[in-house]
């Protein structure tokens, strides 16, 4: 990097508040802990149940992935956004907030074990409706987790929110899984932990200190007409990481080749989780800051050259998994999944793209509408679908779904950088 540019970012780092540089670190360091945990389940898992507990296991955090942000109904983001806006009636819309997710993953759960051996048959799941209402269970549980800890964030409660955060998605399923016996019970005992969390969470919401602003605040109408808006971004977004496993269960029906792909997926959240952590940290202090319309110059600059920093960081760690592909494989897996290893190498290129998106995400979801960004992930979700689909004429399905994966991620970092510069022009 020239000396010029170099002192450059340098000037404009120095712009990043103590605090949020601090919040970001912790908040970081609790999300690689989640994945690590989420990673080592990988592995207790394949010990435990073998090829065909590890595909159900895969299957099951897919379906959670894919439908969860279904039946948030944008309600997380929603929180994230609207409650640094709020002073008087902050406790309550995060409690509405959590009173709506309880009715609705308690239809949808209903719902979803009702048609559990139409599900299960779909999917290729041999433990039929048993099977299928431990994965609704489990994606209750992420759902209400997800309220507490966006409640949280908004809220700029750092530490409460990291404490939901590691407890409920680090340490509850590797306590459920030391003490079920089975695949199933697993998810039942962690879905019924996570809740229990997510709940707490959204309890301990502290109120804001008043102000002589009088302002008409936001109220749970307000966060679902924008949620409703995002959702369908939201879901496009899962579905890049979880159509690929869908797609080879459905083409392989009980082959262990869905849990090969879902370890490749799992892998470039790992790398993205770097960035995608920027949101939760940046969003809550940009609503308020544009909303205010008091922001530093040095902000928009540094938002401007995010995205690009982020593909940069991103090739170091996608390296480093290129080359060290057989030694994570046998070690987190086994040596009888060794058929992993091309997958999770062809899947890791993916993050460089994904990670430009992620880092031009906060000042995406602050300064436009939320029909531009979904409208964005809808077109990259169909374009792996498409890409997939003529791909799986050349190729076996698990290099298909991944060509197809890297196909709509490098469009998706593309349109970020115009979208992301988009933004700040015209705010």
């Amino acid at each position: 990097m020239p000396t010029g540019k170099h002192h450059g970012l340098r000037s404009l780092l120095r712009h990043i508040p103590a605090a949020v540089r601090r919040d970001y670190a912790t908040t970081l360091l609790v999300q690689w802990f989640v994945l690590g945990t989420g990673l080592y389940l990988f592995h207790l898992v394949a010990q435990r149940g073998s090829v065909d507990g590890f595909a159900y296991y895969q299957i099951a955090r897919s379906t959670v992935s894919t439908f969860g942000p279904v039946l948030l109904l944008g309600l997380g983001v929603g929180l994230q956004r609207y409650l640094p806006q709020t002073e008087h009636n902050t406790r309550l819309l995060a409690r509405h907030a959590l009173y709506t997710e309880i009715a609705v993953v308690t239809v949808i759960g209903l719902a979803g074990v009702g048609a559990g051996h139409w599900i299960a048959a779909l999917l290729g799941l041999s433990g039929g409706r048993p099977a299928v209402a431990a994965i609704m269970i489990m994606m209750g549980g992420n759902c209400l987790c997800a309220i507490g800890l966006s409640a949280l964030r908004g809220n700029h409660q750092v530490v409460d929110s990291n404490l939901v955060s590691g407890v409920g998605l680090g340490l509850i399923p590797l306590i459920a899984f030391a003490t079920a016996d089975g695949i199933e019970d697993f998810l039942i005992v962690q879905g019924l932990g996570t809740a229990a969390v997510g709940a707490w969470g959204t309890l301990v919401v502290r109120r804001h200190p008043t102000s002589d602003l009088q302002e008409q605040e936001p109220t749970i109408k307000t966060l679902i007409a924008y949620g409703v808006r995002r959702m369908p971004g939201e879901v496009a977004l899962q579905g890049l990481f979880t159509f690929p496993t869908f797609a080879v269960a459905v083409a392989i029906p009980g082959g262990p080749e869905a849990g090969y792909v879902g370890f490749a997926t799992s892998a470039v959240t790992l790398i993205c989780s770097f960035f995608a952590m920027l949101t939760p940290v940046l969003m809550p202090r940009l609503s308020r800051l544009f909303h205010r319309a008091d922001e530093s110059p040095g902000v928009r600059k540094l938002l401007t050259v995010l995205p690009m920093l982020g593909g940069l960081i991103a090739t170091v760690p996608t390296a480093a998994i290129l080359v060290s592909a057989p030694v994570l494989v046998h070690r987190f897996l086994g040596a009888e999944f060794s058929s992993a290893v091309p997958i999770l190498r062809l899947g890791v290129l993916s993050a460089i793209p994904l990670a430009v998106f992620y880092a031009g995400r906060p000042a995406m979801d602050v300064l436009l509408e939320p029909k531009f960004v979904s409208r964005m992930l809808l077109v990259c979700l169909a374009l792996e679908i498409v890409v997939t689909g003529v791909a799986t004429v050349f190729l076996a399905p698990p290099d298909a779904v991944v060509l197809g994966l890297a196909a709509a991620a490098t469009a998706l970092g593309i349109d970020a950088v115009g979208l992301t510069a988009r933004a700040l022009r015209k705010r």
